[in-house]
């Protein structure tokens, strides 16, 4: 179970209070996706790299992304760590309906053709209605959920930026050997820029490493909210005792 401390010696569980996603699909093929095709080749110039390509990830690189999301991210990542998520079917399937909104963006190496880095995105409206976490029957993932959700309703994002729908800048990920090379803040920046060929207002992401944070905040992004990894228990332990050097959580907003 989830508890948020409150003081030293008084802890409360989280019930799940609701979460404003749920991600509009649309089929390879849709509109949405030759739009995104589109946008992304008007911008990608700009932040291709010397050996990387930019591309919109498509049906023929789903099993690469799985790949990277797999072994390159779920592993490192400090809330999978705390929470014991391992990457597992749910988890496959909770990135592919992401996947299928067609607005997920890869860079990919010229030399071999691999995809090097990945950031999964997907789409948010006000109209939607709350994640159904009951479709959870692995309880890390669920736990983790929970956890990334339950400040919505006092975030408020749609009334802080005065809209009705945004884009989810969900998880971003680049392979180990390509590290500290500056593709996660590329993969960002083209995906901020392609959002707005697109129309979109406003973005959403969450950052839960210092690294993503650093990467999130350079990009001019605002925080809405911080959640401190001490304050909240975990079957009993700190959520810090898994996420080593990192400390919080923020969520983030950015008017586009």
């Amino acid at each position: 179970m989830l508890f948020e401390q409150f003081s030293v010696d008084k802890a409360i569980y989280l019930s799940y209070i609701g979460a404003n996603r749920k991600y509009r699909v649309m089929g390879h093929g849709g509109k949405l996706l030759d739009a995104t095709l589109a946008a992304l080749d008007k911008v990608k110039s700009e932040f291709e790299v010397e050996n990387g390509r930019l591309a919109i990830i498509t049906p023929d690189r789903y099993a690469e992304t799985y790949d990277i999301m797999g072994n390159h991210f779920t592993h490192d990542e400090p809330l999978c760590r705390s929470f014991g998520v391992v990457w597992e079917e749910e988890h496959k399937r909770d990135i592919y309906e992401k996947l299928i909104c067609n607005v997920s963006i890869c860079m990919i190496s010229k030399d071999s053709n691999e995809i090097i880095g990945v950031l999964v995105n997907g789409i948010m409206k006000i109209s939607d209605p709350p994640m159904d976490l009951s479709k959870f029957n692995y309880e890390p993932l669920r736990s983790l959920y929970i956890f990334l959700t339950h400040k919505d309703k006092e975030v408020k994002f749609f009334e802080h930026f005065g809209v009705d729908e945004a884009i989810h800048f969900f998880a971003l990920g680049v392979k180990r050997q390509y590290r500290r090379m500056g593709l996660g803040g590329k993969l960002l920046a083209a995906a901020v820029a392609m959002s707005r060929e697109l129309g979109f207002k406003v973005s959403k992401i969450d950052g839960v490493s210092n690294f993503s944070q650093r990467i999130i905040e350079k990009h001019g992004f605002e925080t809405l909210c911080t959640l401190p990894y001490d304050s909240y228990l975990y079957n009993g332990h700190p959520l810090k005792d898994g996420t080593g050097e990192h400390t919080e959580m923020k969520i983030y907003g950015l008017r586009l």
